[in-house]
């Protein structure tokens, strides 16, 4: 009777484990959940700086693993599969994004950071798609 009763708490308390909390679950729009960005001032729009869209799409590979996007080796936010945000940055500068899964048991010691470096020449939007392939994630410019 121990037995039956010690895997059904065990099965609960690794349940627990695995669930999302509520202010870091993707939200409707798909954007990514405030919680999950670190450093929110790049968040706030404003008519002199250039917009960055960074879209994730869905993919099978590397699909469910969450990964770390950074700006200038500064980890900016954490993004799922299928979730997008934006920042705005000033002009008349190059910035290099890096991508790369975030750290867990089921990842390999020295994930590969993939990088892209954009040159913001004026106002404007840009687009930024970050994808998988056989080798790890990818990050390339839709514009």
């Amino acid at each position: 009777m121990k037995t039956p009763i010690t895997a059904c708490l065990l099965a609960l308390v690794l349940a627990a484990c695995a669930v999302t909390p509520d202010n870091e679950r993707t939200t409707s729009t798909g954007k990514v959940p405030a919680a999950r960005i670190y450093i929110k001032s790049m968040t706030a729009s404003a008519p002199d700086l250039a917009e960055v869209q960074f879209s994730r799409t869905s993919t099978f590979l590397y699909g469910n693993s969450p990964q770390e996007l950074a700006i200038n080796d500064v980890v900016l936010a954490q993004i799922w599969s299928g979730e997008q945000i934006s920042i705005w940055l000033k002009p008349g500068t190059s910035y290099t994004f890096s991508v790369k899964p975030v750290h867990s048991l089921n990842t390999p010691a020295y994930p590969q950071t993939r990088q892209i470096t954009l040159d913001l020449k004026a106002v404007g939007v840009y687009k930024v798609r970050i994808s998988a392939n056989l080798e790890g994630p990818t990050l390339q410019q839709e514009n």
